[in-house]
């Protein structure tokens, strides 16, 4: 796997220094640095926290769904579920696809990055608790349930490839009102903006400091839209987010 660089950028937005073995981070003079062809490790090393049916349309898939047997009733609290280490994967770094399986499935996430140990936080607090954000692709296979943890689906290897860097949290002025984009082979496969979120950004941070506390350095994905967009080995999956970049990844055979 590739060194993490650190980024540094000119007034112009032009790369100026790209030092190996220390984590990316870069500031944003109104313009978005790509890295078409710098691999890059994943910006943390610790297992990522994601936030499932947090966009209105992806809710609305499963409201009939909800009323039947087994669950009877929506969630009333957030769904949460966590990548583990293994999934971490990062910019340019290739996706098995599982043997007998001809397709999986991509979903593009803002991330959110901790700076300073968080509990008890209040959403009022929330957004000083966070150094940066990021790009997040949530890879996984077929699944249906969203009351039992998706460990089989969600948390094969390298299926959370998590970068290209970390832009900090000045130059996002309102993280509600970002546009994410997927590609795939470079063709526009979805489009969604992250105005649609059921739970911002300081109440995802509320509710969960009220029964964990964030390290540093913790990432947080705020959700994914409906509707994810199948992928198969050989595609090219490129996400973009408004004024943070591209994430690229390539879906490959399984080694094995």
């Amino acid at each position: 796997m590739s060194k993490t660089k650190k980024i540094r950028v000119n007034a112009d937005g032009t790369l100026r220094e790209a030092a190996a073995d220390e984590q990316a981070r870069i500031r944003l003079d109104d313009r978005v640095l790509e890295l078409q062809d710098t691999p890059l490790r994943p910006v943390t090393e610790q297992p990522v926290i994601c936030v499932a049916l947090n966009y209105a349309g992806h809710y609305e898939q499963f409201t009939a769904a909800f009323h039947q047997p087994p669950y009877k009733q929506p969630p009333r609290q957030p769904v949460f579920f966590i990548k583990p280490r293994n999934t971490l994967a990062g910019h340019l770094d290739e996706i098995p696809c599982p043997d007998g399986t001809d397709r999986i499935y991509t979903g593009a996430g803002l991330a959110f990055v901790i700076g300073r140990p968080a509990g008890r936080v209040t959403r009022e607090q929330a957004l000083d608790y966070i150094s940066g954000y990021t790009i997040y692709n949530d890879f996984t296979l077929a699944e249906d349930s969203y009351f039992r943890p998706p460990v089989t689906t969600k948390c094969l290897d390298r299926y959370g490839p998590v970068g290209p860097y970390i832009v900090d949290r000045e130059e996002i002025t309102n993280p509600q009102d970002l546009e994410i984009k997927t590609y795939v082979n470079g063709e526009l496969r979805q489009t969604a903006s992250t105005k649609d979120m059921r739970l911002e950004t300081p109440a995802i941070i509320e509710v969960l400091t009220e029964f964990m506390t964030l390290d540093p350095g913790a990432v947080v994905v705020s959700g994914f839209p409906p509707d994810r967009v199948p992928v198969q080995p050989g595609d090219e999956v490129r996400v973009e987010i408004e004024r943070i970049g591209s994430l690229v990844n390539q879906v490959t055979t399984n080694e094995n």
